[in-house]
This record gives C-alpha cells, sequence and structure tokens, in this order.
C-alpha cells in the first residue's frame, strides 16, 4: 500500500478517455482547420461498458462490492445504469439526504486507523459517493480501503470523514447507512493495493455543472452540482446526472420536445457549444445526456495535457409537443450547373401532424469542378454523419486542442438540414489533408517516402461541398439524393 504515493513530476501526464470511434472529416478543398467531427455513435450506458478495461469485469466479485450512495438522482434515470456499476465492483444504493450528500455541519472526527471516509464523486443538488475505511495514516498522507476503487490511477476526487449512523446486517449483503462531513482532503492515487489521499488538500479539480429547465408547467428548475474531472468517468457521470435532472422535472412518457443550449467552458477562455433537438413520445430525456456527454467524451478522450474545464452550463426549454419532421422530397433551382455557380436546394419536410414546411439550402459549384456528373446527399445531422463516416478514412488526428473544439463546435446537429457533394473523384488522404485527383507524379513523390507512404489512403469518392441550412425547431430525419449534370467549357 505505501508504494501507492505518486512521484513528483513537474507536469501531470495527459490521460486518454474513452476511446470513441471518429473521423475528422473536411471538405476536398477546405482547410484542416475547417474539419467537423465525425463521431461513430454518440455517448451511452453500452458504450461504456465497451471500452471498460477488463480488468474491472474480472475484479467484479462479491467480495468487492463497494456500496455506491446516491441521492438526488432520478431513479428512472439511473436504471440503465446499474448493470455498468455493478461491473465496475459497486452495489448501487439510492442513499437520500443521509448518505448521499454532503453535510452541512462538520463530522467531529480524527482520521485515523479505522475511521471511514466518503469519496465525493458528484456533489451538490445530486450527491453520489462510495466509502473506505482508513487503514494508515503518515502525516498528511492518508491510505486506505486495502483495494482498489475506480482504478484510474492518478485522480483528484474529494473525501471527506464520514459517521456511521446504523449497520443494517443482513444474510445477503450488509451495508451501513452513513453521513458524510465536509472535505478535508483529495485523494491522489486509486490502485490496485490501495487509494492514496492527502489530508489538507481541499480543492480538487472539479467540473461544475448547471442546468437550467423551463418546464411545461411554466416553472424553472435549476440545478447545480459537481463532478470529478477524470477522462473516463467524467462524462457518465455528467450524462447521468443531466438526464436525472430532466427526469426529476419532465414526465417520461408522452409527445415531448427538449430545446437544449450551452456550452463546455475551458481554461484560456475557449468553449464547445452545445446544441440540439430531441423529440419522441416516450423516454425523450434519456437521449439528453449524450448531447453534452460525446463532446465531453471526445474533449476528454483527446489526452491534451493542457485540457481544464471550467464548467458546463445548459439550458433546456420543455414542451408537451412533438416536433418531429421527415424529409420527403428535395430539389434544386437547377438541374444544370456551372463551376463556381451558386444555386439553391429546398427541401419538404413533412411534420408530426401531417403538415409540411419547407427549408432552403444555398450551396455553390467549387471552381475547380471538373467532373460531368455530382451527387448531392440532403439528410438531418444523423444521417449525413452516417454516410460521411464511411467516406472518411480513419487515421486523422488533430494536431491541438484548438482544432478539437473547432471541430467539435461543427459537428452536426439534429435540429438542422445538411447537404454534401460528392464527386466520383479519386482522393489521396495523406495524414488527414485530401488530395482530390492527384496527378501520378504526387502519388509517386509520396510513394518514394517509406514515412509518408504508410499513412496513405485512397477514396473513390471526394467531399466537395459541405453545407447546411439555419437552425430550426424540429427534429429532422432521413436522407433524399440528387444528382447534378455540371455544364461548361471543356465539360
Amino acid at each position: 500500500m505505501l508504494q501507492v504515493v505518486p512521484e513528483e513530476k513537474t507536469q501531470a501526464p495527459a490521460q486518454a478517455g474513452i476511446a470513441l470511434d471518429f473521423r475528422l472529416a473536411r471538405t476536398a478543398t477546405g482547410l484542416r482547420e475547417s474539419a467537423r467531427l465525425i463521431p461513430q455513435q454518440d455517448f451511452s450506458p453500452e458504450s461504456f461498458r465497451r471500452y471498460l478495461p477488463a480488468s474491472l469485469a474480472e475484479l467484479s466479485l462479491p467480495a468487492l462490492e463497494l456500496p455506491l450512495r446516491f441521492g438526488g438522482f432520478s431513479a428512472e434515470a439511473l436504471e440503465p445504469y446499474l448493470p455498468l456499476f455493478r461491473q465496475m465492483g459497486f452495489e448501487p444504493m439510492m442513499g437520500g439526504a443521509l448518505s448521499g450528500g454532503e453535510s452541512s455541519t462538520p463530522v467531529e472526527t480524527e482520521l485515523e486507523p479505522g475511521s471511514m471516509i466518503s469519496l465525493l464523486l458528484v456533489r451538490g443538488d445530486l450527491n453520489l459517493n462510495t466509502d473506505c475505511t482508513v487503514t494508515y495514516r503518515q502525516g498528511n498522507n492518508l491510505y486506505a480501503c486495502g483495494h482498489r476503487v475506480l482504478a484510474v490511477g492518478p485522480a483528484e476526487i474529494p473525501f471527506a470523514p464520514s459517521h456511521v449512523l446504523v449497520t443494517v446486517p443482513s444474510i445477503a449483503s450488509s451495508f451501513k447507512v452513513d453521513a458524510p462531513g465536509q472535505v478535508v482532503g483529495t485523494i491522489r492515487q486509486d490502485r490496485f493495493d490501495a487509494i492514496y489521499g492527502v489530508v489538507g488538500e481541499k480543492n480538487p479539480l472539479m467540473i461544475p455543472v448547471t442546468v437550467r429547465i423551463q418546464s411545461t408547467l411554466n416553472t424553472q428548475a435549476d440545478y447545480k452540482f459537481e463532478v470529478i474531472q477524470e477522462p473516463f468517468l467524467s462524462p457518465l457521470l455528467v450524462n447521468l446526472g443531466f438526464v436525472s435532472t430532466l427526469s426529476n422535472t419532465e414526465r417520461a412518457v408522452g409527445a415531448s420536445t427538449l430545446q437544449i443550449n450551452g456550452k463546455i467552458r475551458l481554461e484560456g477562455g475557449e468553449a464547445v457549444e452545445v446544441q440540439d433537438v430531441l423529440s419522441g413520445e416516450m423516454g425523450t430525456a434519456a437521449l439528453a445526456g449524450s448531447v453534452v456527454a460525446t463532446p465531453l467524451t471526445y474533449l476528454l478522450g483527446s489526452g491534451f495535457p493542457d485540457l481544464r474545464i471550467e464548467g458546463i452550463d445548459l439550458a433546456v426549454k420543455s414542451t408537451n409537443t412533438r416536433s418531429l419532421a421527415t424529409l420527403e422530397q428535395v430539389w434544386s433551382t437547377k438541374s444544370e450547373v456551372k463551376p463556381g455557380e451558386h444555386i439553391e436546394v429546398v427541401a419538404l419536410l413533412r411534420l408530426a401532424g401531417g403538415q409540411t414546411v419547407t427549408q432552403k439550402i444555398p450551396l455553390d459549384i467549387p471552381e475547380s469542378v471538373s467532373d460531368k456528373t455530382l451527387m448531392l446527399a440532403v439528410g438531418g445531422g444523423s444521417s449525413i454523419n452516417a454516410l460521411q463516416f464511411r467516406l472518411t478514412p480513419p487515421g486523422s488526428a488533430a494536431r491541438d486542442l484548438h482544432q478539437v473544439v473547432k471541430a467539435l463546435n461543427r459537428m452536426r446537429r439534429n435540429n438542422r438540414l445538411y447537404a454534401l457533394l460528392l464527386a466520383p473523384q479519386r482522393s489521396l488522404i495523406v495524414q488527414g489533408d485530401e488530395y482530390p485527383s492527384p496527378p501520378p507524379s504526387l502519388v509517386q513523390t509520396f510513394m518514394a517516402d517509406p514515412a509518408a507512404a504508410s499513412s496513405i489512403n485512397f477514396s473513390g469518392t471526394s467531399v466537395v461541398g459541405d453545407f447546411e441550412a439555419a437552425a430550426s425547431s424540429l427534429m429532422i430525419r432521413g436522407q433524399k439524393t440528387l444528382l447534378l449534370k455540371v455544364v461548361g467549357p471543356g465539360l
């Protein structure tokens, strides 16, 4: 246990989070800085379980089942996460205010071997904590548990002394009801043999989250809570917390639409915008968590050491209506186009009640087009994402955090129409940069360099245009395709 103390380092190493598959995609004539992040899937409990290290699943033995106490969380929101927490070695319990929240009155106890401490993973209007017994203390260095808790390695988790109110005996599984006190230190290491913390470090790095909900009852509900900043766990906790606030406030069954706006604020002034519209007849709130957890997952998974999240602000407007639209038909103002020409594409959307509305997408035919035929794919964000994910090869990565933020801010939403202009060009992609219709001399130049040759990808279709309509209050689904004939000198 004494070997768990971390070595002194001048700079904390970058930690990678959940490695969800994605592409940094851009048009063949665009700049790397204009790339979009195209996710293969949104964050969900299932995606988290898929990336859970196998060692955690193997250690999920009854002897290591630690009570994980929830306070203020919705039981309905928590239900899909129960298998995940059990796989991690916990036994989830709805602890209520006593075991879930940080007591306003200090718990008078001197931390010594045999004392109980609570690790506060979430605190505020929502609370989540798990307990450990102190094994050894040497000055301000504290060792507890005698086994791992989350197995995250280097960590920043606030801990507080905990007062046991009562022990409930059970042949199946005994448990204790406790009341955590005020924060007295920070857990710095969570290893297989023990957890190690420092008494007196009371300001660990946390992510403040605020949620403001304009309810269908014409009232406003405000929630404030903090979660630990940890690449692997933060998206999970923010997802669960956000869904719980909605489930505690809004109904679960019946027509519902959620308009979500917000931002993930980073140290240094940059921010990732959060915006989307979700609509359905049942379980709409359960989908909302991924709207913020998905970009947060890619942020924390980027592994850049200079990443610090200052806070997450979310605002939700809820209505008792269905704002769904299906793409039924598309047409363009011209079927024959010239290079450099401006046209408009009109989309006919069928609403849930049977009404129809139209939306226009302005687009420009690139000057460099040399093909006789272009294909235009029009659809909602998820449909166009699926198409472009297949067209973009893996391997493109962001150079720095600034590029990650720009790519995340260009993620496609459910409340807009998008259009991809595709040309039947054989393109060459080297380290994320695309070269449409490359001449043989360029191919030979790249192939002559072994380092460049190993990172070359070929594609039979090039994205030569990427366009989008204005944001709407509708959740748009579906995809349609148009063929455009290119005319002009030499074509």
